[in-house]
């Protein structure tokens, strides 16, 4: 995704098929959620001015040894993860010299599950020559356009197109495919794919899919909620016939905007920014009904990558996120982990102290105790945190002076209980924990020594505000 970040900035401101297939005009879809798909991306990132080699792929490949590649490929991401959809590049160096090769992978491929190609126009958001765009999907169209597997994508994230000239292009790309079932057509959003009512809205594209593509790039939300908002305004109230083509957060350690991040754990609520970002979306896309393919499922390179290869062979990264993607396609409970929330600056935990009634908070050293046990709670854009033992709540105590301390009381509707988690100073996974009521940051205080009270203090650089959210035991 290299070239997605530089193109980011800018863009974030401001020949008839007659006869070949059997014409059939498909409804909209009461719900896309039989999409469980993956990406299989290039490691240049599928932007590029020429042939595209999916991971494994090589020039020197042919139709059979292809095939084999994507044998062994499509058939660990679909056995590791689940899914049923591979979505694959295609431009038009690729459909144009590496056909007779690029067939070998397609065509295993699709007796495995569904294959969705994508177009990956590879700078401006739209096609550099319509001639040529036009010759490549002929080709494309022509061969698979009467496999019931397979879709067609028809521009990623088309930027370089003001909505009119999108959906004028979509009409008129449909109308030149008239006999391809619009059930199998996705049309992306309006943008980097963000606004699907843009594209939703034209009655002409009627009865096609929609996609819709969301990165914690595109925003810096800091909670749960706020991003299941966030992907919710893309899609608009056209989330039955959208699938999420794009989606995918860190799954390995590495760094963003020169702030290190270990790896996640996404069982973790406010673990890290990104933590609410995939927690968020899955459970969007879940209560949505929606499906979606995951950036990317395998990527050389990328630590996005659900997966790493070593020969042929893949291996999972993140069992965590994993397991947030097959919450997003209906699959499992998502997890539930209780945490514990320890200091950067003393290394010593957030504790209860064993007290059932309304009293300070403490730290404590060791985080063995069921006392520094947490449950975090989304409450709209804050979050509360629940003792596993006293069952109280931590709270600010609505004092907004430097050094108060911070305490526990039974549960409540005050804001003193409510608090945002923010991304640190220092490390990625580290963060920082505002109180709604008192605008203070939880502080360890420096204290590393008895069984010392929790405090508050306002915003400064010190570790003693860094705190690392990780699951219990």
């Amino acid at each position: 995704m290299s070239r997605r970040w530089k193109a980011l900035t800018a863009l974030l401101a401001p020949v008839l098929l007659l006869g070949l297939l059997t014409a059939v005009q498909s409804p909209a879809q009461a719900s896309t959620a039989q999409f469980r798909g993956v990406n299989w991306a290039d490691q240049r990132d599928n932007f590029v001015n020429g042939v595209l080699y999916p991971s494994g792929l090589t020039a020197s490949d042919t139709y059979s040894s292809a095939a084999a590649v994507a044998d062994r490929v499509v058939g660990q991401l679909y056995s590791i993860t689940g899914a049923n959809t591979v979505r694959i590049p295609i431009n038009e160096p690729t459909v144009a010299n590496y056909w007779g090769t690029y067939t070998g992978a397609i065509d295993t491929a699709l007796t495995k599950g569904n294959v969705i190609f994508a177009y990956w126009a590879h700078t401006g958001g739209r096609p550099p020559n319509m001639t040529a765009f036009n010759q490549m999907w002929d080709k494309v169209v022509a061969k698979y356009g009467g496999n019931p597997n397979a879709y067609f994508e028809v521009i990623n994230e088309p930027h370089g197109y003001s909505t009119t000239d999108l959906n004028n292009m979509y009409y008129g790309w449909l109308n030149r495919y008239s006999s391809l079932p619009r059930g199998r057509v996705i049309l992306d959003g309006a943008g980097l794919a963000q606004n699907v009512p843009a594209v939703g809205n034209d009655s002409r594209l009627n009865g096609t899919l929609l996609a819709v593509h969301d990165y914690s790039f595109f925003a810096g939300y800091e909670s749960e909620t706020q991003w299941a908002d966030h992907i919710a305004s893309y899609i608009g109230n056209h989330a039955a016939r959208t699938i999420a083509t794009e989606w995918g957060g860190a799954m390995s350690p590495g760094t963003k905007n020169n702030v290190y991040f270990d790896a996640i754990d996404y069982n973790i609520p406010s673990g890290s920014y990104m933590s609410d970002y995939v927690r968020g979306v899955s459970a969007k896309l879940r209560s949505l009904g929606m499906g979606s393919v995951y950036w990317p499922g395998l990527r050389d390179g990328d630590w996005y990558s659900l997966t790493s290869r070593s020969g042929q062979t893949l291996s999972l990264t993140n069992p965590s996120g994993l397991q947030r993607l097959r919450y997003a396609w209906g699959l499992g409970d998502g997890g539930s982990t209780e945490v514990e929330i320890r200091n950067i600056g003393t290394g010593w935990y957030v504790d209860g102290l064993g007290r059932t009634s309304a009293s300070t908070a403490g730290q404590g050293a060791g985080g063995t105790s069921t006392s520094q046990r947490w449950i975090v709670e989304n409450t709209g854009s804050y979050v509360r945190f629940r003792n596993v033992v006293s069952g109280l709540y931590l709270d600010g105590l609505g004092s907004s002076s430097n050094g108060a301390d911070a305490g526990q009381r039974a549960g409540s509707s005050a804001t003193s209980q409510q608090w945002t988690v923010v991304t640190g100073k220092s490390r990625g996974n580290d963060v920082r924990i505002r109180n709604r009521a008192t605008g203070l940051y939880l502080d360890g205080m420096g204290r590393a020594s008895g069984t010392p009270n929790l405090g508050q203090w306002g915003d400064s650089n010190s570790l003693n505000q860094q705190w690392r959210i990780v699951a219990a035991g």
